[in-house]
């Protein structure tokens, strides 16, 4: 295979979302590219091109060592915490320009402290994300990055597995965070038990990582459901299912109600997870950031001393939901990379290859 200026490195299939339209994207282009992956069976290594080389680099410290070892001009990260003392994936000193392309509809303020001090560059979702990476760079005294708005790939692989269902019974889902900024964490299930004493069907959907990194504890939770018949827990990687057949999300800090306002235009309740519950992460490091102003502006949300009143806000917005709402939000949120036919959906490729000639 010639010698490939652009690199991808992906932790594995969880982001399979991400990294597939930008895998289709170069081909298509005929650009050589290497592809490099924490995942045995992530299904990229699968795919067969004379533009694609694919390598899996192994398990823990090996897989670590490989990637240190990596050259190329540009390296493509969905990871957060490369480079940071803490975290053992190091900046390959052979790459030239270390690139973070987010993998949902967030900001900085939910990662962790540090975790793009050591890119180079962000491909950002949208110039709304610029403020919080500038002024955490002011703050720490680091390089200027360059960034780009372009947008976010995987939303034209949610926009591809969109169907449209209509529910007998009402279908509520619950979209968990991992780690102590999740609301199972940080809520319980008490008030999922007393949503499904309702006319709902309810299904809970925790992180991926949850079933990765805190398995035990959400088998304690299913534990405390498995007797009522009308909760169900989707473990699947793609959200895309659940997402399909509810009509309406509640969640926490998690980019899944994004995607659930924009894409299936339906509606969303935010739990509030305070800043002293997230300590560690760039929230606490700025005065103000667009995650948290933005989850007053797509729907309500609840705090925990009124956690008693959720199930009056699932009715009133199952009832009441103006979807002129989620066209006002977009019109108002600079920088949005719009395509005007599927109002998300992005020829992501054709314009970052533009930016990284320059």
């Amino acid at each position: 295979m010639k010698r490939s200026k652009i690199s991808l490195f992906s932790e594995g299939s969880n982001y399979n979302s991400t990294f597939e339209p930008l895998v289709e994207s170069f081909i298509k282009k005929e650009i050589y590219i290497r592809y490099y992956t924490l995942d045995y069976n992530d299904k990229i290594l699968k795919i067969k091109s004379k533009y694609l080389h694919s390598k899996y680099l192994g398990y823990k410290f090996l897989a670590y060592i490989r990637f240190s070892m990596i050259e190329s001009d540009y390296l493509l990260s969905s990871t957060p915490n490369i480079g940071n003392s803490n975290y053992p994936l190091k900046k390959p000193k052979m790459v030239k320009n270390l690139v973070h392309i987010f993998h949902s509809i967030s900001d900085v303020s939910i990662y962790r402290k540090g975790a793009l001090d050591f890119y180079d560059s962000v491909i950002l979702v949208g110039k709304f994300q610029e403020k919080s990476i500038r002024d955490l760079e002011q703050l720490r005294g680091l390089k200027k990055k360059k960034l780009i708005p372009l947008g976010v790939p995987y939303l034209d692989y949610l926009i591809r597995k969109k169907k449209d269902s209509i529910n007998v019974k009402k279908t509520i889902l619950i979209g968990s965070s991992w780690g102590e900024k999740g609301c199972l964490r940080t809520y319980g299930i008490s008030f999922i038990k007393e949503l499904s004493k309702r006319d709902y069907n309810i299904i809970i959907r925790p992180h991926p990582h949850s079933l990765k990194f805190e398995k035990r504890f959400i088998n304690k939770c299913k534990n405390q459901t498995q007797k009522i018949e009308n909760i169900k827990w989707d473990e699947s990687i793609n959200p895309s299912k659940s997402m399909n057949i509810s009509d309406i999300l509640i969640s926490d800090t998690s980019s899944i109600r994004f995607d659930f306002f924009l894409i299936y235009k339906k509606p969303v309740i935010t739990l509030d997870i305070k800043a002293e519950e997230m300590l560690g992460y760039e929230r606490e490091y700025l005065s103000k950031n667009w995650t948290d102003t933005s989850s007053y502006e797509i729907g309500p949300v609840i705090e925990r001393k009124s956690i008693h009143k959720l199930h009056h806000e699932v009715e009133k917005l199952l009832e009441n939901f103006n979807k002129s709402n989620i066209s006002n939000y977009i019109e108002k949120t600079e920088g949005f990379e719009l395509d005007k036919e599927s109002h998300l959906e992005l020829d992501f490729m054709k314009i970052s290859l533009n930016h990284m000639k320059e």
